[in-house]
């Protein structure tokens, strides 16, 4: 769905800052900056769905996001520069109204007055041998700490997260050799963490820094609208398209940020992380490698700056420390290549179960390439995979959408519409006036049988627009995590920029774009999964449900409300469906594998911020804990190998060898997966077996 000069989309949860190239003066980087202000200001204002009065209340809280944005974990600024900087609370308002870069470039100048000294402070400590018998403890998430007291305060706080990482990179050395004594393995240890410390200081204070710290805060400042509204640096433009037409390089992973960490946020099938399997969404990046090999710490860095270092040429590999959802770390070494478009699209399989066959179609993202009328679209993608579903004679089919965080709202209405026969398929109220997507299929279903929709914690935006229809239309059984993500809201990109004049000399100047949030979703019932989310039929533990991931847990969020319902007729399965659904979550309640799960899950959730030993022992000894719990709730989370899942790719899928071999590593990692089997029975039971 295209109209001029806007991109309606259901965008891709992430935040994605990217710096100003250029030789500009001075002075001209001062006009730059000052138009990029207005402009966004302007578009905000005028253009939101439900733009907040930009007044004292809106400065407080940009002041205080922006500051933790820029140390998160209260290492570098002082309690005395928080006061200091408190002068400009409510003055924030003002200098976005009547552009003023006074607040940005005294907090630009302080921080990295306060980095000067704290690189002192880390090397000065990193050259003395530390002590690891002496009884003391740190919490390395110092989110909810204060900022130090003063210079002697801050470090303390530096002295004990260095002998934590130097202590944790000391074990790492002496179980890859148990030989190395201690003051050995202590000494390569301090050698390593000084380097990758460098790095990050190096990064921080680098010539983009003021550019990078600019682009930082007027997204902290677009974001302030809504958690969906967000500023891009003129780079990331391309890099977003490139993302929506479904056209991907690198390791494949989608990076978001976090309370200032770099999360990822999903793994892209086809992409060399995905084969790797070493690594998880949600896990936390905490270290890279950098061109000669050394280990950096990206704390403090962008993740245009991150995706800068993970990419590089085919063939060569990048070592990733990255911290998993349990609180464990490790280091894993993935190659670089490309992503194969073919195998990040929609596909299928056949699972057989009993003497009945299920046909799964797995879709990563409600892809749509709007620059090419013949590019990447996932509705016809997802129909030519159901035509092989349909060639099998399926029984029943599975659409997996966990982990799936939206896309394009016209792929979404037209995969409805190979389920469901006519209707609506959601409401869209902008500023003026209630939309309404319908179906247009010309009432004719590519399959009309049993259905189930799996959606997790990350499932937002389209794929909650296509949950939600199934699930008010009755269609089908919605099967998952106690939530969906909880986005209702649509956003338009808005290139701006000033056209110039090539025949005078005069260049294109571009201000970077803005995705603005111009409407809210409605199911077809009147209500909203804004904040709410879908909640599925059939519920799942998840090892995510706890986690603060949602739409709700941003202080940001527009509200849900309610609309007059559109006019819909459920499915003639709707009677059968509360049984059926009753029965399942019966059966999973009473198995052994999911109360596991669900006990491990508490236990996560009660360590999710541990307290760690600085005695060697005491922390090997908390580490091995933590690893147990993690190796228990993982192998609950697989099936036994009696139990693993019979899958096939559909017939006459011909493939070459090589596509061939990774479609068989796809599958192999959901043979084993205990959600798709419950999933599966849920199908059997909607059958009749």
């Amino acid at each position: 769905m295209t109209i001029a000069k806007h991109w309606l989309l259901l965008p891709l949860l992430t935040v994605s800052l990217a710096s100003q190239a250029g030789s500009n003066t001075d002075d001209q980087v001062i006009v730059n900056r000052k138009s990029t202000i207005r402009l966004v200001m302007n578009r905000i204002t005028k253009e939101h769905y439900a733009p907040k009065p930009v007044d004292d209340n809106f400065s407080r809280a940009v002041w205080q996001k922006y500051l933790l944005a820029l140390d998160g974990n209260k290492k570098v600024f002082l309690e005395a520069d928080i006061q200091r900087l408190r002068h400009y609370e409510t003055l924030i308002d003002d200098q976005l109204n009547n552009p003023s870069l006074e607040y940005f470039d005294a907090i630009y100048d302080l921080s990295m007055q306060r980095l000067n000294e704290v690189m002192h402070t880390y090397r000065a400590l990193l050259a003395r041998p530390m002590d690891f018998r002496k009884t003391e403890t740190v919490q390395p998430e110092r989110t909810a700490a204060d900022f130090p007291a003063d210079e002697a305060a801050r470090t303390e706080v530096w002295r004990k997260a260095l002998k934590y990482a130097v202590l944790k990179k000391m074990l790492e050395i002496q179980k890859a050799n148990p030989k190395k004594s201690d003051a050995t393995a202590e000494q390569e240890a301090r050698q390593s963490v000084l380097q990758s410390t460098d790095g990050q200081f190096k990064t921080l204070m680098s010539s983009t820094a003021k550019d990078d710290r600019f682009n930082a805060y007027m997204n902290t400042v677009a974001m302030e609208m809504d958690p969906h509204t967000m500023y891009y640096g003129p780079a990331d433009a391309n890099a977003r398209d490139a993302m929506m037409a479904h056209r991907y390089y690198g390791l494949g992973l989608e990076l978001t940020s976090r309370e200032g960490d770099i999360v990822i946020k999903r793994i892209l099938p086809g992409g060399t992380a995905a084969a790797s399997g070493l690594l998880q969404a949600d896990d936390h990046i905490l270290q890279l490698s950098d061109a000669q090999g050394q280990m950096i710490d990206i704390g403090g860095m962008n993740i245009v700056e991150i995706s800068k270092m993970i990419r590089g040429e085919k063939g060569t590999s990048i070592k990733l420390l990255v911290r998993t959802t349990t609180g464990s770390e490790k280091e894993v070494t993935v190659p670089r290549g490309e992503i194969r478009e073919e195998e990040n699209a929609a596909r299928s399989a056949v699972i057989e179960k009993g003497n009945k066959k299920i046909g799964y179609l797995f879709l990563q993202e409600f892809y749509r390439d709007f620059k090419k009328p013949d590019g990447a679209q996932c509705a016809v993608d997802m129909a030519r995979e159901v035509e092989k579903l349909n060639a099998e004679k399926v029984d029943g089919i599975v659409v997996d959408l966990r982990g799936n965080p939206g896309g394009s709202l016209d792929e979404v209405v037209r995969i409805a519409g190979i389920f469901i026969k006519t209707g609506p398929v959601v409401l869209g109220k902008g500023k003026d006036k209630t939309d309404t997507y319908p179906i247009n299929n010309g009432d004719q279903t590519m399959y009309d049988g049993p259905l189930a929709v799996m959606i997790d914690e990350s499932s937002a935006s389209a794929s909650e627009i296509f949950a939600a229809a199934v699930q008010d239309y009755r269609r089908g059984i919605i099967v998952g995590s106690p939530s969906s993500f909880g986005k209702g809201t649509m956003q338009a990109t808005l290139p701006m920029g000033k056209l110039g004049d090539p025949a005078k000399g005069i260049p294109n100047i571009s201000y970077g774009s803005l995705t603005l949030t111009i409407s809210k979703f409605y199911r077809i019932n009147g209500t909203t999964t804004q904040l709410n989310g879908v909640t599925p039929d059939v519920i799942l533990p998840n090892r995510k449900s706890t986690m603060k991931i949602r739409e709700k847990d941003f202080n940001n969020a527009l509200r849900a409300d309610t609309i007059n319902s559109a006019y819909y007729i459920t499915s003639p399965l709707a009677a059968r469906l509360p049984q059926i659904i009753q029965s399942a979550g019966t059966r999973i309640n009473a198995d052994s594998a999911f109360r596991l799960i669900s006990k491990e899950i508490g236990w996560l959730k009660e360590n999710e911020a541990p307290v760690f030993s600085l005695q060697k022992e005491k922390f090997r000894q908390q580490q091995a804990a933590i690893q147990a719990h993690e190796v228990n709730l993982d192998k609950a989370l697989h099936l036994p190998a009696a139990r693993t899942l019979q899958m096939r790719a559909t017939g006459g899928n011909a493939m070459e060898a090589a596509k061939a071999a990774r479609f068989q590593e796809w599958i192999s990692t959901r043979r084993t997966d205990i959600y798709l089997d419950a999933t599966t029975d849920i199908v059997l039971d909607m059958i009749g077996k």
